[in-house]
């Protein structure tokens, strides 16, 4: 009688499986961790990666698999990676990444992906959503606007940037506005930038005075953004307040102010819209601050764009609400149905809807939409 536990001793070993992707690389290697060592700023742990892929790729040889077959093999698991973080990010309507038949670019791309909170990626979906619809993505680009995983930037010009704008600066390059681009360019090292002709600096977190609005919620990964006399709360914010205000007439557009309403500073509802929260339901807040390029200024003029429309996923109409100078202004890119012999509400359907949605609690709908003087 055989030894308990000895019933397979003795058994025929068995033939090889069927390649697995698994197969590939230890489990103690996932692909995420593959990732991190192809982006890795250290040479060495770039090395020993090719190193791994090259020996697995050996022992696959070895059981009767071509190298082909691999790295077929791996590059399918690795496009099933980015495809689940880009699913996750909510990315997928507007962006995508050709990897080709590059392994090690492909763990690139989720090294990236996988970086930050996810918030950083996120805001990015919103601007490119936004970029569609504003015609800053190539004429012929059609949604999602595709990337080849060769445009990363090496890992230590990568790590040298906030996220947010490492994460802009493998977008921007594909960016014009009347044919210029908008792709983002370092000016010096001392945390100056320019887009277009947008010159602006990176404003570290010890500058700012205790107590200043912008350093509640200081995000390094996002950082505050000063232009000019304008300070922003951070480089994703930068960028919306220049696709409202300085990116949105390129030919075919139709961006139009259609309302304007005189509220009054003094009012406390407008001054609830003006720096209360506002919740995605009801649209995301653009904030900016003039302070005349001193950050002591207690009393720098505040303003705030409320984008309505536009940032979501299949909205194809832009329009916001900007919150200034005790003035609230509703701008679309809706097109025009009817003439002014027809109610508001009825030649910009979209625009106005989503606009009360954001008024109303604040007891502000009739006040801009019944009172306010129709532009145009």
């Amino acid at each position: 009688m055989q030894p308990t536990g000895a019933a397979h001793s003795s058994s025929r070993p068995p033939s090889p499986a069927l390649f697995q992707p698994a197969d590939l690389f230890d489990l103690s290697l996932p692909i995420s961790k593959m990732a991190a060592m192809a982006m890795a700023t250290d040479d060495a742990k770039r090395a020993a990666l090719r190193s791994q892929l090259a020996t697995r790729t050996r022992q696959q040889e070895l059981l009767g698999h071509t190298a082909e077959t691999v790295n077929s093999t791996l590059l399918n698991a690795v496009q099933r990676h980015i495809h689940k973080a880009i699913t996750r990010l909510g990315l997928a309507d507007v962006l995508a990444f050709d990897i080709g038949d590059n392994v090690e670019a492909g763990l690139k791309v989720v090294n990236v992906l996988e970086r930050g909170s996810g918030e950083e990626w996120r805001a990015m979906g919103r601007f490119l959503r936004m970029a569609f619809i504003y015609r800053l993505t190539p004429a012929d680009a059609t949604r999602p606007l595709r990337l080849s995983a060769d445009v990363l930037p090496t890992a230590t010009a990568f790590h040298q940037l906030p996220l947010a704008m490492a994460i802009y600066k493998i977008i921007g390059h594909m960016l014009t506005y009347g044919g210029t681009s908008l792709a983002l360019q370092q000016t010096d090292d001392n945390g100056h930038y320019r887009i277009e002709d947008q010159l602006f600096r990176v404003v570290p977190l010890g500058e700012l005075p205790g107590g200043h609005r912008y350093a509640e919620g200081y995000k390094r990964t996002d950082p505050v953004i000063r232009r000019g006399s304008v300070l922003y709360p951070s480089f994703s914010t930068f960028l919306m307040v220049n696709v409202l205000a300085r990116w949105s007439d390129g030919e075919g557009v139709g961006d139009r102010l259609v309302l304007s309403a005189c509220i009054g500073r003094d009012d406390p509802r407008y001054g609830r819209l003006l720096i209360d929260a506002i919740t995605e339901d009801q649209g995301i807040a653009v904030d900016y601050r003039n302070d005349g390029g001193d950050l002591n200024d207690a009393d720098g003029r505040t303003a705030r764009s409320v984008i309505v429309s536009g940032w979501r996923l299949n909205e194809t109409v832009a329009a916001y609400l900007w919150v200034n100078l005790g003035a609230i202004h509703l701008c679309t890119t809706e097109a025009l149905v009817g003439d002014r012999s027809q109610p508001l509400a009825d030649r910009f359907r979209v625009s106005v809807g989503a606009a009360c949605r954001l008024l109303r609690p604040f007891g502000l709908e009739s006040d801009v939409m019944d009172r306010g003087t129709v532009v145009g």
